[in-house]
């Protein structure tokens, strides 16, 4: 989904460097970010926004998802990265 807010950068404290709001609208595949709320309502009403945008059964399973804990986080990064190569 093309937006005008796609170009803007924040520092993610997720990734620990600068990311466009595009990349947290796609981040957990085709759910944003569970901290896109948190890190861009500072900038502008972006739970407004997602409301808008998301189909309502995108906007639901966003709601509902849990994030997951740090290490289990970590670990699927690591496992991503080795696939990688």
């Amino acid at each position: 989904m093309k937006t005008e807010h796609d170009e803007k950068l924040i520092r993610c404290p997720k990734l620990g460097d600068e990311m466009t709001f595009a990349y947290c609208l796609r981040e957990s595949g085709e759910l944003p970010c569970q901290r896109i709320v948190r890190c861009w309502s500072p900038f502008f009403d972006v739970e407004s926004f997602l409301k808008e945008k998301l189909p309502p059964e995108k906007w639901a399973g966003f709601t509902n998802s849990k994030p997951m804990d740090k290490v289990t986080n970590l670990i699927e990064l690591i496992e991503a990265a080795k696939a990688k190569k």
